[in-house]
């Protein structure tokens, strides 16, 4: 699949707004993004088409498992993608809860690695990551460069 490079992440979002088509991941089914089985129907729906290619382009790219929420499994992570609005976890308008972040952790790659890609415009559709941390917080903020904050 073709959105390995920056140009191509770019191009396929510009393509899909013009024909107003939906993204579908080939990496990530919905479990690994929403927080319990009560969104499974809408998920598509819930989470930002950025996001979602992003996602798919990161998987690609390092060609490891990357993840976001485990619950599915019985792992300890549900609310690294999307989040309930009504939840105590965050900041009382993160952009988790619009569909808009996540938090992953990419198998056997240093988070600081992959935020170095980030800022090398690897993933030019993220707008916003977090440093010092052990994750790699990334969202999909109205912005037109890379911020970087801190927890």
């Amino acid at each position: 699949m073709g959105i390995v490079t920056a140009e191509q992440q770019i191009k396929l979002y510009a393509e899909l707004i013009r024909d107003g088509k939906q993204y579908v991941p080939i990496h990530f089914q919905w479990h690994e993004l929403m927080p319990s089985a009560e969104y499974k129907r809408y998920w598509l729906y819930l989470m930002d088409m950025r996001l979602l290619i992003t996602l798919d382009a990161m998987r690609i790219y390092y060609g490891v498992p990357i993840t976001v929420n485990d619950w599915y499994w019985g792992g300890q992570y549900s609310l690294s993608g999307l989040r309930p609005m009504d939840t105590d976890v965050g900041a009382k308008f993160s952009l988790h809860k619009f569909g808009l972040a996540f938090d992953a952790k990419v198998r056997g790659v240093d988070a600081e690695i992959v935020r170095n890609d980030i800022r090398a415009e690897k993933f030019p559709l993220i707008t916003c990551i977090e440093k010092d941390v052990s994750w790699n917080h990334c969202d999909f903020r109205n912005t037109n460069r890379l911020m970087e904050v801190t927890g």
